[in-house]
């Protein structure tokens, strides 16, 4: 597998967050538009329920785990191979997955029952940090979260600010492409901040 499970070694200071290692989030809120996937809404921390969701996906098979295929293959092998030196350079871990549905569950936890699941991010908490960026079609809502060790770089406002720079495409149905604009965006903000490039572009 190509995610490795983070430490729990700072559970006890956050139990609202499920003694997950994850600390803050951003999110769209759902939009009666059924061709609309997010639209500008309130960020919250701590949006979810304190009562914890079981992983509800498979094992991940690498960095991209598109279930509703709204990648072609070119797309998901070139945003696949961009998270992967991402990981290689700067021990940040990036998961990228599409789901028709979390079932009625709040998006927040189902997104967190995931990274923990899969424990995306490294090790070490020193190092790096981990993010998930989820995106459940016929809910019409996505969700980021980002580990604690990244909150200072990726406060909720900027990754509110970055994702709504893609509600037009997800609203024309273009979630591949609303996908890979906010990815391109979370990493060139870590780069400028952290102090590395990658070669492959998105």
């Amino acid at each position: 597998m190509i995610i490795h499970f983070s430490s729990h070694r700072d559970a006890a200071l956050f139990l609202l967050l499920f003694l997950s290692g994850i600390g803050g989030s951003c999110a769209s809120s759902a939009v009666s538009n059924v061709n609309t996937i997010a639209d500008p809404g309130a960020v919250s921390q701590n949006q979810g329920s304190q009562e914890q969701v079981k992983n509800p996906l498979p094992p991940p098979t690498g960095f991209v785990n598109d279930y509703e295929n709204v990648f072609d293959p070119e797309s998901k092998q070139r945003l696949e191979s961009v998270l992967q030196e991402l990981r290689n350079k700067s021990d940040i871990e990036f998961a990228v997955v599409t789901v028709e549905t979390t079932g009625g569950q709040p998006i927040f936890d189902y997104s967190l029952a995931v990274i923990r699941g899969w424990g995306v991010g490294p090790k070490d908490t020193s190092k790096g940090g981990g993010l998930l960026l989820m995106l459940a079609i016929k809910d019409r809502q996505w969700r980021l979260q980002v580990s604690r060790s990244l909150e200072k770089d990726l406060p909720d406002e900027v990754c509110k600010a970055l994702g709504d720079q893609s509600g037009e495409l997800y609203r024309q149905g273009k979630y591949d492409e609303g996908v890979t604009r906010y990815v391109k965006a979370i990493i060139a903000r870590l780069e400028e901040i952290r102090g590395f490039k990658l070669s492959g572009k998105l």
